[in-house]
């Protein structure tokens, strides 16, 4: 899936609890309005990610744990989202590629998914488990 780095960093910051990024969103890309809802496990984004969008579902799980999940965003050749699922997994090294790829929009997804995780008080759980 092809977004733009805008609508990346507009998700990262929804997930950081921005308003403003998340009614930009629903513009834009409504489907990752249910991606961040769905990263903070709310059942019904979950479900509806998975019957929708498969490739963001699998990102979702992959962020929650799932590596089968992260290993078929890399078939699908999804590798942004498959590293930014290992760095928040604790992978440094996904972290250094996506650096050294330029790829600092999914830097900021990564960044904006541990800062929800951890301040936003939703543990992640698979829907896949």
């Amino acid at each position: 899936m092809i977004y733009s780095n805008n609508q990346i960093e507009l998700l990262a910051e929804a997930l950081k609890g921005s308003a403003a990024a998340r009614d930009r969103l629903k513009l834009e890309s409504p489907e990752l309005v249910m991606l961040e809802a769905g990263i903070m496990t709310e059942v019904p984004a979950m479900q509806w990610l998975i019957k929708n969008h498969k490739v963001l579902a699998m990102f979702m799980d992959g962020v929650h744990g799932n590596k089968s999940a992260v290993r078929i965003l890399m078939a699908m050749k999804e590798f942004g989202f498959a590293a930014v699922a290992n760095y928040v997994n604790g992978d440094d090294n996904a972290g250094e590629w996506l650096k050294n790829n330029h790829l600092y929009h999914y830097l900021k997804l990564a960044e904006g998914i541990k800062y929800a995780h951890k301040h936003r008080g939703s543990a992640p759980t698979s829907p896949f488990s």
